[in-house]
């Protein structure tokens, strides 16, 4: 039974090492979360780069080599794609904005969770929890129970897709038009050397097709989103992947144990994987937001991005490097990258933000620790609490984007 991730030793260490919940979901106005032991704005630990003046603009990656400028990205992807444009400002400013409990009973060791127009969207290790915008209850969502241990979720084109723990099949269900019929997108074959399982292996959705990573098999796949190819398709197989990332060419995953981030083209798949960048700590989630790449660590602690159109030889975009803030996931708008912190030396959890391209780190909420998945819409951020180290209730708080 795999009722908890399979996590690398550094973060279990950090779980491990933390005060309890004795903190209240309090907000430290004004808290600039940069410390010490963090670089400042556009300095790279260990991978050089200039860094870039406060006149920088958003979507322009210093030491990246010519990111695209910012555009509209498509809403409601949160921590699954990024790239949300933003909608007009609240009325709070930042470390002052009010923190909401999202109602119903989540289930515990949730995972993945997306933001549709309606909704959040959350795999709780036993089907899909639809929590409504609008402050109702949360339920399952029809047609997603019985699959498996529902683990991590992309959203793309009205479709939600997951894959569920331990047993390497995809699913998928129509969210616009909405539907109770699911899809069985694909499984992984039958592996001669073991069982198949996706623990710790994210997804991400593209045009027509889902891509996957497995641990075991170390892998990355695809198949098509409509369930008409039952088999997936092996993209890459090696290394230790658990982040992956898509966007028109080409297909980005993480190799956790190797500090890179590596791609392959899509259509047709190259013969082998290139060293995209290298990462500062162990890389676990990856997203693309409008010609850039973002990523976070554990270990170290990094939050860093580099542009797609970048040299390969050009070292990434470093926002941050805390070794005492792991962050945990990442998510992006048109103005600024948001990610949380699982614990802080302090025994809380956080939710941080910088300009993008710019290392101008602050915090926006602190409270209990655990702060786990992250995904925004054009004007709220939303993030879940889970302790991997114990099966308690998950929460999901929320909060206005500061008008700041």
């Amino acid at each position: 039974m795999h009722s908890k991730l399979a996590l690398p030793c550094s973060l279990l260490a950090l779980a491990t090492a933390g005060t309890g919940c004795n903190l209240i979901f309090g907000i430290e106005p004004g808290t600039d979360a940069t410390p010490s032991s963090s670089t400042t704005a556009g300095t790279e630990s260990g991978g050089g780069g200039a860094a870039p003046s406060s006149s920088t603009t958003a979507g322009t990656e210093s030491g990246g080599g010519g990111a695209a400028p910012a555009t509209s990205g498509s809403g409601g992807l949160g921590g699954a794609g990024g790239g949300t444009p933003s909608c007009a400002p609240s009325s709070c400013a930042a470390g002052r904005c009010p923190v909401t409990r999202m109602q119903g009973n989540l289930g515990s060791n949730a995972k993945g969770m997306v933001v549709t127009e309606d909704a959040v969207l959350l795999a709780n290790s036993a089907a899909i929890v639809s929590i409504p915008k609008d402050g109702g209850a949360a339920g399952t969502l029809p047609g997603t129970l019985g699959f498996g241990e529902t683990s991590w979720v992309t959203y793309s084109g009205g479709q939600l897709s997951w894959n569920n723990w331990g047993n390497g099949v995809v699913m998928g269900i129509s969210i616009d038009p909405p539907s109770s019929s699911p899809i069985h997108i694909a499984e992984v074959p039958p592996q001669e050397e073991g069982p198949v399982q996706t623990a710790f292996g994210r997804i991400a959705s593209s045009g027509d097709s889902v891509y996957w990573v497995t641990e075991i098999p170390p892998a990355v796949w695809r198949a098509k989103a409509d369930g008409s190819q039952p088999l997936a398709e092996q993209v890459a197989s090696g290394g230790s992947p658990v982040g992956i990332a898509v966007d028109a060419t080409h297909v980005y995953w993480s190799d956790y144990l190797a500090h890179q981030i590596l791609r392959k083209p899509k259509d047709p798949l190259g013969a082998t994987a290139e060293v995209f960048a290298g990462t500062n700590g162990n890389p676990s989630e990856v997203l693309i937001a409008d010609g850039v790449v973002y990523w976070v660590t554990d270990g170290n602690g990094a939050v860093q991005s580099k542009a797609t159109g970048a040299a390969l030889d050009a070292p990434p975009f470093t926002y941050t490097v805390d070794a005492t803030a792991i962050p945990k996931s990442i998510a992006v708008d048109d103005e600024f990258v948001y990610w949380t912190v699982y614990m802080n030396s302090h025994g809380e959890g956080e939710v941080r933000r910088a300009h993008i391209g710019m290392g101008d780190t602050t915090t926006l909420a602190t409270g209990e620790p655990y702060f786990f998945e992250i995904a925004i819409d054009c004007g709220s951020i939303y993030w879940s609490i889970n302790n991997l180290e114990a099966d308690e209730e998950t929460t999901v708080l929320t909060m206005p984007k500061p008008s700041n």
